[in-house]
């Protein structure tokens, strides 16, 4: 039987040797994101090669291929009944952060990576590097706070994502609405949207809606008044995607009370206790919630039958399929 095994699969070198560490797989889209930009502290590993991520670090869900048609399918312009909106849907650990990496690699990189994304991607959809613009905000993590010193570190969800657009010169041109706590209105989009090819992503919105409602209490309602006319735009406008994660209602809350505790105390600058801190999150995560729901097309990147594909993918260098079949039959008649 073992034999059998050894035939139907090879395991990851660093498994057989006992060197194996899971935390090549603990995925960050930041940290992407900072590659590309060329942060200089930005370690280097399965995720920010787009070789390596598509052929050893990802497995192509139908989840992640539909959330990538439609992002890129829109982006080019092609045809405007793809969804310019789309939420993704997950259980901890169900894929998000996978896909947003995907289409960061993909819209930087593009036509270049054609190949190495063709599991994922009809290469038709896909633009030439330096064509997209990639906004990519995490809100758990994004300022919230004006900061001192020299540099300029954005405070507002709108000034944030006019800064990623264009530096500097945009986030100056935009003046007091980048630091205005009201939403911003539509001469904002005109100005920072307007003739651009655009992927804005959105990632754990309902901690950002938090930390705003915790630090300018009735902030969460500017939030949701932004959203509503970003999502408006991007509706009207073709060339801009929009993808944000927010957890299904069944899981927003029940594995992360403590994590809010900690997030939202940092918001107020005072300590917060968990009771408060589930009310104001559950308070900032039903307006951005309600505003959600209007738009947004819903897409889970892995449904529960491919759980097994995606851990294989990423434990396994090599599975012969039919070999595979006939040891798994060999258990059955064996138990």
């Amino acid at each position: 039987m073992t034999m059998s095994i050894l035939d139907a699969c090879t395991p990851r070198k660093d498994l057989l040797a006992g060197t194996f560490n899971p935390e090549i797989f603990t995925a960050n889209l930041m940290q992407v994101i900072g590659h590309y930009r060329g942060e200089t502290d930005v370690v280097e590993n399965i995720y920010t090669d787009p070789i390596a991520f598509f052929g050893e670090g990802t497995y192509p869900t139908e989840g992640m291929r539909q959330v990538l048609r439609n992002i890129f399918g829109r982006l080019n312009g092609s045809d405007a009944s793809y969804p310019a909106i789309q939420r993704l849907e997950t259980a901890f650990g169900g894929g998000k952060t996978h896909t947003l990496i995907a289409a960061t690699h993909l819209a930087y990189r593009g036509t270049e990576i054609a190949e190495a994304a063709r599991e994922l991607l009809d290469p038709e959809l896909l633009l030439d590097a330096g064509q997209t613009t990639v906004v990519g905000i995490a809100g758990d993590r994004v300022a919230i706070h004006e900061t001192k010193g020299s540099r300029l570190i954005p405070y507002t969800l709108w000034g944030e994502i006019a800064f990623q657009i264009g530096g500097e010169d945009l986030y100056r041109e935009i003046g007091p609405t980048a630091t205005s706590f009201g939403s911003p209105g539509d001469e904002y989009f005109d100005v920072v949207l307007k003739g651009r090819r655009v992927l804005i992503m959105l990632d754990e919105l309902a901690a950002y809606a938090a930390r705003v409602e915790a630090a300018r209490p009735g902030g969460r309602s500017s939030v949701a008044t932004f959203l509503m006319s970003l999502f408006q735009y991007a509706k009207d406008h073709i060339g801009i995607s929009v993808v944000l994660t927010l957890a299904s209602q069944k899981d927003a809350f029940a594995r992360q009370t403590a994590m809010l505790s900690e997030i939202v105390s940092q918001a107020k600058g005072e300590e917060v206790s968990k009771t408060e801190a589930l009310d104001i999150a559950r308070r900032a995560d039903g307006e951005v919630r309600s505003v959600v729901a209007r738009d947004v097309t819903t897409v889970t990147p892995v449904r529960g039958q491919e759980i097994s594909r995606v851990l294989a993918r990423r434990l396994f260098g090599r599975i012969d399929q039919d070999a595979a079949a006939r040891t798994a039959d060999a258990y059955m008649d064996m138990y």
